[in-house]
């Protein structure tokens, strides 16, 4: 059966998960999380869920998945040394840098590949596949249909789909908006939600959220998620509480036990959820169901009836729900701005039914009544005793005439002919470490037939040496290792490949002698792109392509004859990332620097360019600003809309193309002109 994999963002919270039926849990360490702010795990928690999941036979994922810079590269490191003793069962990543750090010293390191990197395609899947993950986590954009059709061509590789929670905007990995607009870098892990703010749209002169999407709430597509043979379910949700864990693992572990799963659902609710849908499973392009929220981007719950009578004082209210005055119930109620705010209170009625509620005044009879909490739902917590996770090792002690030898490591020590049985066996299987249990392989090379050492000098040797052994006897030092390429080509500016508002060109433009090209970020038909380029490209000489997704990569090992660099999307975050390029891409002339860093640290294997002053995209998304934002029918519609927004005295062009928008913040203030 399929997996239900959980988040967690703290040790409680995985134990929660585990507890109410996930079969494997995921969650970051304290650095190079895509969730900085969740409570993330320490060593000391990470020992313990995975002696956890290990007795209860489930799995654990380490997410690392963030970019990093040259500067983290020896962190990155010393990580993968303090985890690889709990034997994870994958580490889910996004910057290529460190898969190839995993690839050469860390080879038994299970890579799984981060959502982060928006693959969306087979070929993702496949370019994955020849690095060498062994799970990909599919970008949550993708329809039902689409996922079916990856998994029907890639059966070799596990498969990863998203199934519930926040839906980002942009393309997850893709997204700017927190980066440029307040210096928080969702690729590194501190998202400020751009997505969830609201904007004035200058056209129809009235403020929305136009960017804030439906939470996911796939439950009836799981089963049939299982049925095309994908591997495993992702539940959203490291930085929600424990209830949240707790109510959404009992209801995805109903629906696929083929149980009652409705007061699951019902709890699920009440815990954390926004306007909610089924995302892109049943996408369709034109006239798809709207995918935004409506007036209010926040924890919504249940609706469960509306105001019957109000007055300054409080409201009595119409509902067949039955109802505990330890219950949270809420009311949304229009701003000046035509935005909604929401009152909260609690149930609790007196005896002529009236709750009495702060600011009663501003709601009126007839207004929605929303559950937001039950009172039933107590805060979970975990007890017991959790012990840490040892993995077995092998513990070679060698007996001379001079003293031990453990794994190597030398104690001179008295020996001498004993009368009984040897307690050196005995005395090593004791207590073990902290990370490890011995398996004790003991070789007698000294002259005694029976030696003997007192066993207060062998549990004092036996203490260091596991001490030693556990705490840096065996670990290695950060190394790298650049190839020698010829990739060291100057680029131009890169607001020159532009097309137009797209931070891309399939078309080409002449610069300085050659022919630039630069492939989409996001495409959905690879076979068709790739014929496109070889018949625009058929004739011309002098041609330089930017791959901007990691399944461009196969394009450029079957047209060697190309020039080929690391376009803005395809990051060069450091030198590790750009050496693993400059192997598997034939004919690699270098790349534009990650746009987030305007410096690197050498050596690297190429100069790349910097790029940091491009006026990037904030999001590229498959959610439609017409339709999704502005609720217009897509009848008559020539997919092809400009409109204008504002936010804090700053400007942004929206742009609709075939029904995608790309974000950009129009830095020239010039509104003046509407498309629509």
């Amino acid at each position: 059966m399929i997996e239900l994999c959980m988040p967690a963002g703290t040790f409680e919270s995985a134990a929660i998960a585990l507890d109410s039926g996930a079969d494997a849990v995921y969650f970051g360490m304290k650095e190079f999380s895509a969730r900085k702010n969740a409570g993330n795990f320490s060593l000391d928690d990470l020992f313990r869920i995975k002696e956890k999941a290990f007795r209860e036979g489930k799995k654990i994922y380490i997410a690392i998945n963030t970019l990093i810079d040259d500067s983290k590269l020896d962190e990155i490191y010393t990580l993968f040394e303090d985890i690889i003793p709990s034997d994870p069962d994958g580490i889910i990543i996004q910057d290529l840098g460190i898969a190839r750090i995993a690839r050469r010293s860390f080879k038994s390191l299970k890579l799984h590949g981060s959502t982060q990197l928006a693959v969306h395609t087979s070929g993702g899947v496949r370019a994955l596949k020849n690095l060498g993950f062994e799970r990909v986590v599919l970008s949550r954009e993708l329809s039902f249909e689409e996922i079916k059709l990856i998994r029907e061509e890639n059966r070799d590789i596990e498969l990863k789909a998203f199934i519930h929670g926040a839906m980002c905007y942009g393309f997850s990995g893709l997204c700017m908006a927190s980066s440029r607009l307040v210096d928080r870098s969702g690729n590194e892990g501190a998202c400020a939600q751009i997505c969830r703010s609201y904007f004035k749209d200058l056209g129809e002169k009235r403020n929305l959220y136009p960017f804030s999407l439906k939470d996911l709430d796939g439950g009836e597509w799981a089963r049939r998620l299982d049925g095309i043979g994908i591997d495993s379910l992702k539940i959203e949700g490291r930085l929600k509480s424990n209830e949240y864990i707790h109510s959404v693992t009992r209801y995805y572990r109903a629906i696929l036990d083929s149980k009652d799963y409705k007061k699951e659902e019902e709890m699920m609710s009440y815990s954390f959820l926004r306007q909610s849908g089924d995302g892109f499973f049943r996408y369709s392009g034109p006239s798809h169901p709207s995918l935004n929220t409506e007036s209010y981007t926040g924890h919504q719950g249940r609706r469960i009836g509306k105001v019957a009578y109000s007055d300054r004082w409080g409201i009595r209210i119409d509902s067949t729900s039955k109802l505990s005055p330890q219950d949270g119930l809420m009311v949304l109620v229009p701003k000046g701005d035509g935005l909604l705010s929401p009152i909260r209170f609690s149930a609790r009625q007196d005896i002529n039914g009236i709750i009495k509620v702060e600011k009663a005044s501003l709601i009126r009879e007839g207004m929605d009544v929303y559950k937001v909490s039950d009172g039933s739902m107590r805060q979970k917590r975990v007890k017991g005793d959790f012990p840490l996770y040892r993995r077995k090792r092998k513990i070679a002690v060698e007996i001379s005439d001079s003293g031990l030898a453990v794994n190597g490591l030398f104690f001179p020590l008295p020996i001498e002919e004993g009368r009984g049985e040897s307690d050196i066996g005995r005395v090593f299987r004791m207590g073990g470490s902290a990370s490890f249990i011995p398996e004790l392989e003991i070789a007698n090379k000294s002259s005694f037939l029976n030696p003997f050492i007192p066993s207060s000098m062998l549990k004092r040797v036996r203490r260091e040496a596991y001490e030693a052994l556990s705490n840096g006897g065996e670990r290695g030092k950060y190394t790298f290792d650049i190839p020698k390429v010829d990739c060291s080509a100057l680029l131009p500016d890169r607001s020159l490949i532009d097309s137009g508002h797209l931070s891309w060109n399939t078309d080409g433009v002449e610069i300085d002698g050659y022919r630039y090209f630069s492939f989409p970020p996001v495409t959905y038909s690879e076979n068709k792109l790739w014929k496109e380029m070889e018949e625009k490209t058929a004739t011309k000489r002098n041609i330089r392509i930017g791959l901007n997704n990691i399944s461009q990569i196969l394009f450029a090992q079957r047209h060697p004859e190309f020039e080929y660099f690391a376009d803005i999307y395809l990051y060069l975050s450091n030198r590790e990332a750009a050496s693993l390029l400059a192997e598997i891409v034939p004919s690699f002339i270098g790349g534009y620097l990650w746009v987030e860093r305007d410096s690197f640290t050498q050596p690297w294997p190429f100069v790349p360019t910097a790029a940091n002053g491009y006026n990037v995209p904030l999001f590229i998304s498959r959610s439609c600003y017409r339709h999704d934002s502005l609720k217009r029918d897509c009848k008559g519609c020539d997919k092809h809309h400009r409109f204008n927004l504002e936010q804090n005295g700053r400007r942004f062009a929206v742009y609709v193309d075939n029904c995608q928008t790309i974000v950009r913040e129009d830095i020239s203030h010039d509104s003046s002109q509407f498309w629509d």
